[in-house]
């Protein structure tokens, strides 16, 4: 093997050099003439200013006579002294309720610096200060305006900016061309004999050469280099076979998921680009299934990181053993699965997608306990939805993600009209965002009866409603997580707390002292740290007694940051308002929330009080939530209670409180109003 070519190299290092260290200087010596370009534009905009109020100033008295003795040409004769003054464009005296005195006027002029200076300090600036007599009668005769032409600044100041500029730029580049010099001399040229002794080298036997140390330079950085260069030419010779074995394992690790051990999504979009290369020799449909289980980060949030890991390589293995053989299982990424089915009817994939789900739905066994997920599926069929992977792939993970935002939905095939319907969510969203400054929302009031005193009413649940101006009432559980995700949460859940409380002060005021009023509380709310503060504030504006408002927070809000939550509901019970636990059994660790937050209620979900009494399953249910709640001193809430055999089985129960159909849909104010007043004349306190 012959030595390299010792030729001379196409770019050279110390071209290279020269060009870099020249750009950063006069990049530097740029940003700093800028500053001062900046810092001089701020200065006479300041000086602009401060002439503007001498000239005021210099004809206030006069201009304060004339418009005592209402004499026009007194007026004109301050105005003709002030326009004197070349960079006066306009100026007026004005009487107050009337016409100008006097004014003044000529065109603006006509520099060619003024496209830029416009831009800097405004075409024109206005000035204006009110006549008025002296202590002690201060009476105020009017005002004397002038507007200032900018263009007589702005020329100074762009003349004084490109000086600054070249000035700048010829500086950095002397300071760079000295630099050059210095490292050409120091670096470049001992590096260029080092690559000469270098191209020396056999490459086929880098171990029998060894590279010269150049003179003067044995003991710095260089003979550092040229020593460490040596020891590495040794042992390239015997760590050749090691090399290409640790190449091949890299070129296995790219093409999987190093957790799972499925193929990763770069993998995966080469074995679809290669059946659809394939599909013109030989036709084949297939399904492309993307896989989420949902609330994932509530799992790794609630337990660990490292539990979730486990738990998704125990996800993965059971998605290979679901797919068994000709379907292609691979992880996308984060907590995202995907599968390729070769189809004869996207029926098939229909079949897949529903055996995946029920299997998933199988509890998982990690190291702590045994965990169940549910999960959301988007499929696309190729070729009837494109052609292209990135968009196949695409319109799959879309579909899931409206899956996920469907309750009753579990698995969703992509549709073209599911484009529409995204943009229609979409466009919703935008909307949402305008609804409190549209008065769009409204509060409705869900009754609250206590059972042991004959299902008397003792408050109310606040829900908000919205009003679309276009699209009439939109149901809660669309736009509430629209709401979620764009953050626009935080202003309605202000918004709804705010008049929850207003409205509770009316009752109050009317004599109805002791409703109750529970207002839901978001997650994003609850991570607030202003959150107990503003509650106290509510509390003092609107004269409410801390222990008639109740905020109800659901399991899954305090997930995302527990010890947050805890502080914060801490802070909120202090202030003597009522907590309560909603949506009670169907979150994670119920039971350590009711140990470790200061909870006075306890809700049980409606999901759970559906199908009382002869659901035996929810019997259980209930009847332990139930004694939880008393074994914790709490009050016990139904939701969802919609007939009388539900309220007789509560009662014997136990349980204190009842919510639903069954005593009342959610009601205006003044229907709610209504309702307490026929109650209150029905005991006899009416």
């Amino acid at each position: 093997m012959t030595p390299q070519n010792t030729g001379r190299p196409q770019t050279k290092l110390s071209l290279r050099l020269f060009k870099v260290v020249m750009l950063s200087a006069c990049f530097i010596g740029i940003v700093l003439s800028t500053i001062q370009i900046i810092f001089d534009a701020y200065n006479s905009g300041h000086a602009i200013d401060t002439e503007a109020k001498q000239m005021l100033s210099m004809v206030r008295d006069p201009a304060t006579r004339a418009a005592y003795r209402i004499e026009e040409e007194m007026a004109v004769e301050v105005l003709e002294g002030l326009f004197e003054i070349e960079s006066i464009q306009y100026a007026a005296i004005v009487h107050p309720d009337q016409k100008p005195l006097a004014e003044m006027s000529r065109p603006f002029s006509k520099s060619r610096y003024r496209r830029i200076s416009d831009q800097i300090f405004d075409r024109s600036r206005i000035y204006r200060t009110p006549l008025t007599a002296e202590e002690p009668y201060p009476d105020y005769f009017g005002d004397i305006v002038i507007h200032i032409d900018t263009a007589y600044y702005g020329r100074n100041f762009i003349r004084r900016g490109i000086v600054i500029m070249l000035s700048g730029l010829v500086r950095a580049a002397t300071m760079a061309l000295l630099l050059y010099l210095i490292y050409s001399l120091i670096l470049t040229r001992p590096l260029n004999r080092m690559i000469r002794n270098l191209s020396k080298i056999d490459p086929e036997h880098p171990g029998k050469e060894q590279l010269p140390y150049l003179k003067g330079h044995r003991n710095n950085e260089l003979g550092l280099w040229v020593r460490t260069a040596n020891q590495l030419l040794r042992a390239i010779e015997r760590n050749f076979n090691l090399r290409q074995k640790a190449e091949a394992q890299i070129l296995k690790l790219s093409q999987y998921d190093y957790l799972t051990r499925l193929p990763n999504q770069r993998t995966l979009q080469k074995h679809l680009r290669r059946l659809i290369k394939n599909n013109s020799k030989q036709p084949q449909r297939f399904a492309i299934l993307c896989i989420g289980p949902d609330h994932f980060t509530e799992i790794n949030a609630q337990y660990n990181f490292h539990t979730g890991d486990h738990l998704l390589v125990k996800l993965a293995d059971r998605l290979r053993d679901i797919a068994g053989n000709g379907v292609y299982t691979s992880r996308l990424g984060g907590d995202q699965f995907c599968m390729v089915q070769p189809l004869e009817q996207p029926a098939e994939a229909a079949e897949l997608a529903q055996k995946i789900l029920r299997d998933l739905g199988k509890p998982f066994d990690t190291v702590k306990e045994s965990i169940t997920i549910e999960a959301s599926i988007g499929i696309s069929v190729f070729p009837d939805d494109g052609h292209c992977v990135e968009e196949l792939l695409q319109q799959a993970e879309a579909a899931m993600l409206l899956a996920k935002s469907r309750r009753n939905l579990r698995y969703q095939f992509y549709i073209a009209s599911l484009d529409q319907e995204i943009r229609e969510r979409k466009k919703l969203e935008a909307d949402l965002h305008h609804a409190v400054d549209h008065d769009e929302l409204h509060l409705v009031f869900q009754p609250q009866v206590k059972f042991s005193d004959h299902a008397r009413i003792i408050g109310a649940e606040a829900l908000l409603r919205w009003t679309h101006p276009e699209k009439g009432l939109v149901s809660p559980d669309i736009f509430i997580p629209l709401a979620e995700n764009s953050r626009d949460i935080i202003a309605i859940g202000d918004w709804v707390l705010e008049t929850g409380c207003r409205q509770l002060h009316d009752w109050q005021q009317q004599g109805y002292r002791d409703i109750v009023l529970a207002v839901n509380l978001s997650a994003i709310q609850l991570q607030d740290d202003e959150l107990p503060d503003r509650v106290a504030q509510l509390l003092k504006k609107y004269d409410i007694a801390p222990h008639t408002l109740e905020l109800e927070i659901t399991e899954t809000s305090l997930i995302n940051d527990v010890e947050r939550s805890c502080r914060q509901l801490r802070a909120i019970k202090d202030i003597g308002v009522k907590l309560a636990l909603d949506d009670f059994g169907t979150g994670y660790s119920s039971l350590s929330y009711l140990k470790r937050f200061p909870f006075d209620k306890v809700k049980i979900d409606r999901s759970f009080v559906d199908g009382l009494p002869e659901n035996s399953e929810n019997n259980v249910i209930v009847n332990a939530i139930i004694q939880l709640g008393k074994s914790f001193k709490m009050t016990v809430l139904a939701e969802g209670v919609e007939t009388l055999q539900q309220e007789q089985y509560l009662t014997c129960q136990e349980c204190d409180e009842g919510q639903g159909y069954y005593y009342s849909k959610p009601v205006s104010p003044d229907a709610f109003e209504s309702m307490i007043r026929d109650q209150n004349r029905e005991y006899g306190n009416g």
